[in-house]
This record gives C-alpha cells, sequence and structure tokens, in this order.
C-alpha cells in the first residue's frame, strides 16, 4: 500500500504556480471535495490509512487541508490495489 509523501517546498511552489495559485492557503471541505474528487468518508478512510494529506484543526469544530498538499495528491494519486482487472487473470 502507498502511503501519502508530502511534497517538498520546491514541489509545493511548482503545483500551485501549475495549477495558478499565487500562494498556499487552508481550504475547507466543499474546496477539498471539488478539487479531489473524493468523497467526504472516502477521505477519511484514506487519511487513516496515510493515504491521503491529512487534515489540520483550525479549532475544536473545525479543520482544513492544505491547498498544496490536496494539488500533489490530485497529480500523484495512490497506487490502487486489488483492482478487478480482466486482463490480469491467469488461465487454468
Amino acid at each position: 500500500m502507498m502511503k501519502y509523501i508530502p511534497p517538498t517546498e520546491e514541489q509545493r511552489r511548482y503545483i500551485l504556480n501549475a495549477y495558478g495559485f499565487p500562494f498556499d492557503r487552508n481550504i475547507r471541505e466543499k474546496l477539498c471535495d471539488e478539487i479531489s474528487g473524493v468523497s467526504r468518508s472516502t477521505r477519511w478512510k484514506l487519511e487513516n490509512e496515510g493515504r491521503f494529506p491529512a487534515r489540520r484543526a483550525l479549532g475544536r469544530n473545525s479543520v482544513a487541508w492544505l491547498l498544496s498538499d490536496v494539488l500533489w495528491w490530485v497529480r500523484n494519486p495512490p497506487a490502487v490495489e486489488n483492482v478487478n482487472n480482466p486482463y490480469s487473470r491467469k488461465s487454468a
């Protein structure tokens, strides 16, 4: 299982520039959902497995993700294992 590896500072600048963002910032649930295309419950599961960027606590009841982390994850998604691939079946 591939773990999420955060980008370096140079990679953060590159990814933000590639998507046209002048600076890094915290993003909330709605924007994280729009950018990643992954549902809230799936993100939570992937986060617990270490396969999605960790959320950051902003207060008692609010969290956010770092924009560059989510964009980096979109460009470098984790490998999918145990996919139902008809081409990988062994013939009997």
